[in-house]
This record gives C-alpha cells, structure tokens and sequence, in this order.
C-alpha cells in the first residue's frame, strides 16, 4: 500500500509541476520589419529591421495577438528612426529597447506602459521630446544616457 501512495504521490507532484510550467513561445515570427513571438497569447516584439526610417507606428496586434512587450534590444541599432508610435496596448519597454536610435527625436509612451527598463533609450542624442504618464512605476538606471 505504502508503494502505490508513494507512486501515486509522485503522479500527482509531477502533474502539477508541468501545469506550472510556462507555455512554449512558438518560433520567431515576422511581420514587415518586426520580428516577434508569441507567449501566453500575447506578442513580444523581439527585432526590427534596422533599416526602418522616418516615423514608425508599431501595430497593436502581431499574429492577431495583442502585442504587450517590446523586448529588450528590439530596436537596437535603428538609426534612420526619427519617432516612434506606440500603442497601448504595450506594458513594459525592455532593456536597451531603443539603444543606438540615434535619430530619434521623440516618442510618446502610453498610459498602458508601467516598466522602462534600464538604457531603453541610451545613446538617442536627438531624443528632444519624451511624453512619460504616471503609469510607470519603474524606469531602469541609465534609461536616458
């Protein structure tokens, strides 16, 4: 009896563990000059094109889901990029997200963003305007150097 509870026991341990675990994003997607995945029915914006210029509206849906994150260094690189839209429904702005946009004069971020992480807009020297809301709770170190 002790061996059948003791098997049992470990059924059940290990049934709960795999529920836990995080679903699997899918492969890499793209979609124009986005790179993306999807994670828990949500998009996460991973790479762009560096090759994008002039004024850029990341769309509210990758995949027909919801885009939520940009990812830490998506942007990385763009230098060609002069503004930015966001839609809102994104959450958090990762790492280093716009790192090297060096013609990147302004962006406005919306009231759904709560997270900036640290040097997200990093060596932006032409960055002259930046619309922040009260929503975000946390800006990363170095976010404007």
């Amino acid at each position: 009896m002790k061996k059948r509870s003791a098997i049992f026991t470990v059924l059940v341990l290990f049934v709960v563990c795999a529920a836990l675990l995080p679903t699997r994003a899918q492969a890499a997607e793209t979609e124009g000059p986005l790179t993306y995945i999807i994670a828990q029915g949500k998009a996460i914006i991973t790479d762009c094109d560096e090759s994008i210029s002039g004024n850029f509206t990341i769309p509210a849906t990758l995949g027909g889901c919801p885009v939520t994150v940009i990812e830490d260094w998506a942007f990385w690189n763009c230098t060609s990029l002069t503004s930015i839209s966001i839609p809102s429904s994104i959450t958090t702005i990762g790492g280093s997200a716009f790192f090297g946009c060096t013609s990147l004069t302004s962006i406005t971020i919306p009231g759904s963003v709560t997270t900036i992480g640290d040097d997200a807009f990093s060596l932006c020297y032409d960055l002259t305007s930046i619309t922040i809301p009260d929503s975000v709770t946390s800006i990363g170190n170095f976010t404007f150097r």
